[in-house]
C-alpha cells in the first residue's frame, strides 16, 4: 500500500473557465493555481500547436487571435453531441477536447500538491441530461482520471456555501449564471439530508452572450462614428481583441458605472463610452430569460410541494457563476421576488471547492458503489476512521461530512417508443403515429423506477422492439421530435408465441440508479420471454473512449 496520503479533488469544468480544488491537510477545500499564470482559473481554451502538442489556458486564448482555426473554446456547449474537430489529421470529439483541459488541471494539481491526481469529482450544470453527464464522465476517463462522481454545480456550490451546516430545514434556490450555461436549482437542506428538489436551465445561455451583445454594440458604434468602409467583423484578429475587451468591460461595469473603450481598425479610431445603464439595457432580454427559467423552476417546486406561493418557500438565494456578479442580476431578483436577499460569495471558485467537499462525502457514503442502499451509521463511522487515517485528516472534522446524505434528481425524462393504434391509418405511417411514453420524469429523486404495461400492435406479432428515448428540450413532450433516441438503448424480444392477439401485454420496468445507470426490463408474460437493456447513456462507445484515452495520453499538454 502506498504511503502517499489519499487526496480528494473536485473539478469545475466550465464553458469559459475551469478550476480544480482539493481537500487540504486542514480538511478545507483549496484551489490549485495554474503553473504558468498563477491564477486560480484556467481558460477552457485549447490550441492545437502541432501533432502531439497542445496548449491549454491563457496562452491558448491569446493565440486564438493569430491562429483561430487551430483553437477550440466553449466546448462544454457541445458535450453529449456527435460533433468533431480535426487537427493534424486527428479527429477530436468534445469529450477528447475536454479531456485535454482536465489533463492540464490534473497536471497543475499534481505539481502543486506533490500527490497523484486519480479520483476526482467533476461538476455539470444541474439540467444536463444523462447524455451530457456521461460525456463529462467519459472526458475524465479519457484524461486518465477515475471519475468517482458527477455532481450538479448547484449542489457543489451549496456545499461550499456551507448551507449544509444547519440542523433546521431550509429551502435554497441556487441561481447559477456561468460563462456559457445557466441554471436554477432548488435544494432542501435538513438535519440529515441534502435533497435536490427541481432544476431548470439553458445550455446556450451564459455570460458569453452578454459579451457577444456588447461586441455587436461596439462594432455598430465604431462603424457609425468612423464611416469605415471595411467590415470589422471580417477581421478575425480585430474581433478576437474586441471579444476580450468586451469581457473585461463587462467585469469592470460590475464595479464602476462607465468605461471608455478605445477602438482602432481600418486606419480609423474611436473611443466608445459604455455605461452600466446602457449595458443593462442592451442585455435586458438575456436577464429576462434567466428570470423566466427561475419562474419555471418555482412552478416545478409548487408541483412538488403543493403551494400557491413557491417563491415564499425560499429561505435563501445563492448567486453562483462569475456573471452573477453583474449588479443587474441581484437587482432583478429582488425586484421580481420581494423578500429575497440574494447572496453572492466566491462565485468563480465555489463550485470547484464544493466538488472537492463532495468527493470527500462520496468516499464516506460510497455513492459510486453498484448498489443504491445507503451505508449504515456504523459503516459510515468506520469509513470516516479509515479515510481520516489515509488522508491525514482530523476524524472529528471529517465526521461532519458524514452527517448528511445527498440526493439528486433526474434531469430529463426517459421513456419508450409506442405506436398510437387508435389513430386512423396508423399502419400506413408508423413513424408519424409513434410517440414517447415517459416512465421516469424530470426532477424525480434518484434512484427511481416505474413500471408500465404496453401492448403488441398487430395480431400474431412474433417480436417486439423496445426503444428508449430521453427528453430533448426543457419541457416534457410525447412528440417524437421533442425526444432523442438513446444510442444503443434498444433491443428485441423475439420468439413470442404464435397467435397472440393485438394489444397482448408487454410489461416494462424502467429504473435509474443513484449514479444514473439506466435499466429497462421488458417481459411478455405468456411466453416468459424477456429483455434487459442496461446502458450508461453516451455518444462514445467504450472502444472509442479507450482509443481516445490512448491518443490523449500521448499528447503533451502545456499552459
Amino acid at each position: 500500500m502506498s504511503d502517499e496520503p489519499t487526496s480528494f479533488f473536485g473539478i469545475d469544468l466550465g464553458t469559459t473557465y475551469s478550476v480544480i480544488s482539493y481537500i487540504d491537510e486542514y480538511g478545507k477545500p483549496a484551489v490549485i493555481r495554474n503553473s504558468a499564470t498563477g491564477k486560480e482559473t484556467l481558460p477552457s481554451v485549447v490550441y492545437f500547436e502541432s501533432a502531439g502538442n497542445v496548449v491549454v489556458g491563457e496562452q491558448a486564448k491569446n493565440l486564438s487571435v493569430v491562429y483561430p482555426d487551430k483553437v477550440v473554446s466553449r466546448v462544454k456547449r457541445s458535450m453529449g453531441q456527435p460533433r468533431n474537430w480535426e487537427f493534424d489529421d486527428v479527429v477530436y470529439s468534445p469529450e477528447s477536447i475536454s479531456a485535454l483541459i482536465l489533463k492540464r488541471l490534473a497536471t497543475d494539481a499534481a505539481e502543486e500538491t506533490g500527490r497523484a491526481v486519480n479520483d476526482v469529482v467533476i461538476t455539470v450544470p444541474a439540467y444536463f441530461g444523462m447524455l451530457e453527464r456521461e460525456a463529462t464522465k467519459q472526458a475524465g476517463t479519457i484524461a486518465g482520471l477515475n471519475v468517482i462522481g458527477i455532481v450538479p454545480e448547484p449542489v457543489a456550490a451549496a456545499l461550499q456555501y456551507e448551507v449544509a451546516a444547519t440542523d433546521s430545514e431550509r429551502i435554497i434556490l441556487v441561481y447559477d449564471l456561468g460563462g456559457g450555461t445557466f441554471d436554477t436549482t432548488v435544494i432542501r437542506v435538513s438535519a440529515d439530508r441534502i435533497d435536490v428538489l427541481c432544476t431548470d436551465g439553458d445550455q446556450e445561455l451564459g455570460g458569453v452572450d452578454w459579451d457577444d451583445r456588447l461586441v455587436g454594440h461596439l462594432v455598430d458604434e465604431f462603424t457609425a462614428r468612423t464611416g469605415v468602409t471595411e467590415d470589422p467583423t471580417d477581421d478575425r484578429e480585430f474581433m478576437q481583441e474586441l471579444q476580450e475587451k468586451a469581457e473585461d468591460v463587462k467585469r469592470q461595469l460590475s464595479m464602476v458605472t462607465s468605461r471608455n473603450v478605445p477602438l482602432r481598425f481600418g486606419g480609423q479610431q474611436a473611443t466608445v463610452e459604455i455605461t452600466r445603464d446602457m449595458f443593462e439595457q442592451m442585455t435586458s432580454d438575456l436577464l429576462e430569460r434567466t428570470l423566466g427559467y427561475t419562474d419555471r423552476t418555482l412552478e416545478k417546486l409548487s408541483r412538488k410541494i403543493a403551494t400557491d406561493d413557491p417563491a415564499g418557500l425560499i429561505d435563501e438565494v445563492l448567486l453562483v457563476g462569475g456573471s452573477s456578479r453583474m449588479p443587474a442580476v441581484k437587482a432583478a431578483l429582488e425586484k421580481k421576488f420581494p423578500g429575497w436577499k440574494p447572496r453572492l460569495h466566491d462565485p468563480d471558485l465555489a463550485v470547484a471547492k464544493g466538488a472537492a467537499r463532495y468527493a470527500l462525502s462520496s468516499a464516506i457514503w460510497d455513492w459510486s458503489s453498484a448498489g443504491d442502499d445507503s451505508p449504515t451509521a456504523q459503516e459510515r463511522k468506520e469509513r470516516v476512521a479509515a479515510i481520516a487515517q489515509a488522508a491525514n485528516l482530523d476524524p472529528d472534522k471529517l465526521a461532519g461530512f458524514a452527517r448528511k446524505e445527498i440526493t439528486t434528481v433526474l434531469p430529463k425524462a426517459f421513456g419508450v417508443r409506442l405506436v398510437d393504434t387508435d389513430a386512423p391509418g396508423w399502419q400506413n405511417d408508423i413513424d408519424r403515429h409513434s410517440y414517447v411514453e415517459h416512465l421516469v420524469h424530470a426532477d424525480q429523486s434518484l434512484p427511481t423506477s416505474q413500471d408500465f404495461t404496453a401492448g403488441t400492435v398487430v395480431p400474431d406479432q412474433r417480436e417486439v422492439k423496445v426503444e428508449i428515448y430521453e427528453q430533448a428540450g426543457g419541457e416534457e413532450s410525447r412528440e417524437m421530435a421533442a425526444n432523442k433516441a438513446v444510442d444503443r438503448g434498444s433491443g428485441l424480444i423475439t420468439g413470442l408465441p404464435a397467435g397472440l392477439p393485438a394489444d397482448s401485454p408487454i410489461e416494462v420496468l424502467m429504473t435509474v440508479s443513484r449514479e444514473g445507470l439506466l435499466r429497462v426490463e421488458a417481459n411478455e408474460p405468456r411466453s416468459g420471454r424477456d429483455l434487459i437493456i442496461e446502458v450508461q447513456v453516451s455518444v462514445l462507445s467504450d472502444e472509442e473512449v479507450k482509443s481516445a484515452a490512448v491518443a490523449v495520453s500521448a499528447i503533451t499538454v502545456r499552459s
